[in-house]
């Protein structure tokens, strides 16, 4: 730490860094509070999307357990055409946001195909869904937690290292 002058100026100086210290310290914290309940948020929709999707695979197991039949071709029933995004700010985090997924399913012949075709089309789309609107939702938990760490750290640092250090001088 460098050594300060013993004046009036510097001083008023010190007073007003401290001010703005002290005026800084309470906005921070709060944008932390409010990013530790975006990332609570974000945690708790990446469980009920991973629950949706457990699901989603019992029933399919379950409903369906001719899918074990070599026989029958299922390649191509339902495939991604496109994912269309946009972006939100939550906190001052640009996050992503699904706000479409279109789907490319493949035409079903009734003589051709079993009946459980159908049902197997549906759940497929429904858990390719999930798994784009899971990746989306932990690359948001990833850059909801990086800002957050950052943030802890500028509190910290007003906290434990700048406003004691300018009650000190």
């Amino acid at each position: 730490m460098a050594r300060l002058l013993l004046s009036k100026s510097t001083l008023l100086k010190e007073k007003k860094r401290l001010e703005s210290f002290l005026r800084f310290l309470p906005s921070l914290e709060m944008k932390r509070q409010q990013l530790m309940v975006a990332v609570k948020k974000s945690q708790a929709r990446s469980d009920s999307l991973r629950q949706q999707a457990a699901a989603n695979e019992k029933i399919i197991s379950d409903e369906v357990p001719m899918l074990a039949i070599e026989g029958i071709d299922l390649q191509n029933l339902c495939q991604v055409k496109s994912v269309q995004q946009q972006r939100k700010n939550v906190v001052g985090v640009w996050l992503l946001d699904i706000s479409s997924i279109e789907f490319e399913l493949a035409e079903i012949s009734i003589l051709a195909k079993p009946h459980w075709v159908d049902f197997l089309q549906a759940k497929l789309k429904q858990d390719i869904e999930i798994s784009i609107m899971l990746d989306i939702e932990f690359f948001n938990l990833n850059r909801l937690k990086q800002e957050l760490k950052k943030v802890t750290q500028r509190v910290n640092l007003f906290d434990k290292v700048l406003i004691p250090e300018a009650r000190k001088n």
